[in-house]
């Protein structure tokens, strides 16, 4: 009969609770919008009412003010900053965790001035976990440690919500870049 050999677990197990990298940053970009891009939506949005008003769908009235309220309030209010922090078990990201095998990829972006960690995941809900890095962390230290549990691409592939949504913001604008 064969018997287990004893083995020194905690040299030959990695702690799962360790932190292997740790960071504080805003919980999504921001740009402090200037008054043009708040009349653009308020101009949407008075055309769209007017022309559903006349087709006596109030409902569908107070759906787009509704969107026009959350948009207003998702630009206009600054994001709080959270704690990031990657681990032998997962990602942490605003105290939830999401375990490797919950993830599938991750790759970098920027987005005005911020550098963002997007990472793609398994779930249907959300599709993908993005986390601001910190202005003093470079890149490379991130991928040689995410590296070691997830796949990395260079440039993603775009879906066609993707691909729509930047055709749109290119042909309607909702501020000048000034």
């Amino acid at each position: 009969m064969l018997e287990p050999v004893p083995t020194n677990s905690s040299k030959t197990q990695e702690n799962l609770n360790e932190v292997l990298l740790s960071w504080k940053s805003p919980s999504h970009p921001f740009r402090k919008r200037n008054k043009v891009f708040y009349q653009t939506i308020a101009a949407f949005t008075l055309l769209c009412v007017i022309i559903v008003f006349f087709l006596h769908e109030f409902i569908l009235m107070a759906v787009i003010l509704s969107i026009a309220f959350v948009v207003y309030a998702i630009t206009s209010v600054v994001p709080v900053d959270v704690e990031h922090k990657v681990m032998p078990v997962g990602f942490e990201n605003a105290g939830r965790i999401y375990r490797w095998a919950e993830l599938y990829a991750f790759w970098f972006e920027k987005k005005w001035d911020y550098k963002m960690i997007v990472f793609q995941t398994r779930l249907s809900f959300p599709g993908k976990v993005i986390a601001v890095l910190a202005p003093e962390m470079s890149e490379e230290e991130v991928k040689k440690i995410v590296g070691q549990y997830l796949l990395y691409l260079d440039k993603p592939l775009k879906s066609i919500t993707d691909h729509f949504s930047d055709w749109l913001s290119k042909k309607i604008p909702l501020e000048t870049s000034a």
